[in-house]
């Protein structure tokens, strides 16, 4: 049995204008899937601005999924409404979130750094809390667990992203080097389709929906807002293997 995960992130609803339309075209895509994937992951920068009617849009669109989704906090993203108006709770201390699948463990960590109202601060951060409690999930269940968060933890050789990643990845690290099940890290925030390497397993960028950022040396727009929306679908196998497929929708 292969388990399915649909991976969209950078949604940024409420920002480039085509924002709503690009979401829609990527859930089009995902519901003509047969059969359906088994998971929808959203990796973070979900609204443009954090403002309520971002996420009221946000949650309209999400809500066409039908089967299990992950959703986390980006950069963009405001804690308390996002929670409000996404998981239903107070936004409180990090929304670190846990999905379970029977063939696998999903740890969603929230990286994002709060700033005063009306600003936002672009870099991630991980609290303490947030990696005691990613150790204490990854000791109590075997299963393949892949961890979620919105911030690459290394530099991926893209000038624009490379210094808002996650910092001090070193404390990450020492978590799942702990546990040998841990089998990828599955993030955002790049807007660009890469893959590599972190404490030993894969990390895998899903791209962006909202818009791609190129290689530097590209010629393209630095933001490129006409680039095709794109998804990642990432295979589970049953030999622990994991298969990724990225795809840029016309």
């Amino acid at each position: 049995m292969v388990t399915l995960v649909a991976h969209l992130t950078d949604l940024h609803f409420g920002g480039p204008p085509a924002a709503r339309a690009r979401a829609d075209l990527a859930l089009d895509h995902l519901l003509a899937l047969d059969p359906a994937p088994d998971l929808l992951l959203v990796t973070g920068d979900i609204a443009d601005h954090g403002s309520a009617e971002e996420y009221a849009e946000a949650r309209t669109v999400l809500a066409r999924w039908p089967g299990p989704v992950l959703v986390g906090t980006g950069n963009h993203d405001v804690r308390d409404e996002f929670a409000r108006k996404l998981l239903a709770r107070e936004g409180e201390g990090p929304l670190d979130q846990v999905l379970d699948l029977p063939a696998a463990r999903f740890l969603m960590l929230d990286s994002l750094v709060t700033a005063p109202p009306g600003e936002r601060i672009d870099h991630g951060e991980l609290t303490d809390g947030s990696l005691a409690w990613l150790d204490a999930r990854l000791a109590e269940d075997d299963r393949p667990a892949y961890v979620c968060l919105h911030h690459p933890p290394v530099e991926i050789g893209v000038d624009l992203m490379d210094p808002i990643r996650l910092r001090e990845p070193e404390r990450l690290a020492a978590v799942l080097q702990r546990h040998p099940h841990h089998a990828a890290t599955l993030v955002g925030h790049a807007h660009t389709q890469c893959a590599t390497t972190f404490a030993g397993r894969p990390l895998l960028v899903g791209g962006g929906v909202a818009s791609t950022v190129p290689l530097d040396a590209e010629p393209f727009p630095v933001v490129w807002q006409a680039a095709a929306p794109t998804i990642a679908f990432h295979l589970l196998h049953d030999d622990g293997r994991l298969t990724t497929h990225w795809r840029a929708l016309p």
